[in-house]
């Protein structure tokens, strides 16, 4: 059983809930997650990792963002098919740090993004929504991508969040 786009308390309830009653209990969030928007980060991902439920994130190339940045030059990129103005300009930014990163590596930028995903903690695999079988066999070459500590690094860099609120348990009052 899996929830999708719940919140790291429901998540918690859920599993609470399955732990009194005796019931099969969630194995998997899925939930949008990828280099520009990281809020799974902010709480849902430590609830994931600390009791044992995976993360299967959507949208994992930002409406294609982060895949080729071509997807600019399209007629309706970003969310102009709901009528908005389409990426904002902070990550269009990210996706040019993205590409020129992966070149510079001698990868394609919807390998990096794909293979940064999958080396996070809990993330078990994603949903990619390729538009032809080309680019389904072009997204699964991710899956063989292993970045070093420092490429991660980098390109974590690129988006980081402040954490949704300052653990400070243990070090005493601040």
């Amino acid at each position: 059983m899996g929830l999708s786009n719940h919140p790291a308390w429901q998540l918690t309830h859920a599993l609470w809930i399955a732990d009194d009653r005796r019931l099969h209990a969630p194995v998997v969030a899925e939930v949008k997650y990828n280099l520009i928007d990281r809020a799974a980060e902010r709480e849902l991902a430590a609830a994931c990792t600390q009791f044992g439920v995976s993360i299967v994130p959507y949208a994992p190339l930002h409406g294609g963002l982060l895949a080729d940045l071509a997807v600019l030059d399209r007629p309706i990129s970003g969310d102009q098919r709901f009528g908005q103005p389409g990426f904002p300009d902070h990550e269009i930014a990210i996706a040019r740090e993205v590409d020129r990163l992966s070149h510079s590596w001698g990868l394609h930028p919807y390998q990096v993004s794909l293979a940064w995903l999958l080396a996070r903690p809990a993330v078990a695999s994603v949903i990619i929504g390729p538009e032809s079988a080309d680019e389904l066999r072009a997204n699964a070459t991710a899956a063989d991508i292993d970045l070093s500590p420092e490429q991660l690094t980098a390109l974590t860099a690129l988006s980081a969040q402040e954490p949704a609120f300052l653990h400070r348990a243990g070090n005493g009052p601040a």
